[in-house]
């Protein structure tokens, strides 16, 4: 029997011996890669592309049919927001 005692998500030590980068850390430079773009094609949206980022990277966006998604608030953990063709209810989409 074997007793796992730590789990280096960054590395992904555990499941991944092939050198090859984890699931994880594909995703985290994928969305990297992305939000450099952005804040390289709108840098007046910087602080905005940084907020989209940990919000990502948290984990709280869901992907849903028909190009919509479902964001999880930022200020309230029980509140969650849809993005349908690109409008938000949320108050920063709406002081923007």
């Amino acid at each position: 029997m074997t007793i796992v005692t730590s789990y280096d998500f960054e590395s992904d030590t555990w499941t991944n011996h092939t050198g090859e980068p984890s699931a994880r850390q594909a995703w985290r430079e994928a969305v990297a890669a992305i939000a450099a773009k952005a804040k390289e094609t709108l840098p007046e949206c910087n602080g905005r592309v940084d907020k989209a980022v940990a919000i990502v990277l948290a984990g709280d966006v869901e992907l849903l049919d028909g190009g919509k998604a479902k964001v999880g608030s930022q200020s309230n953990g029980t509140t969650q927001y849809f993005v349908v063709n690109g409008t938000c209810a949320c108050a920063l989409h709406q002081a923007a």
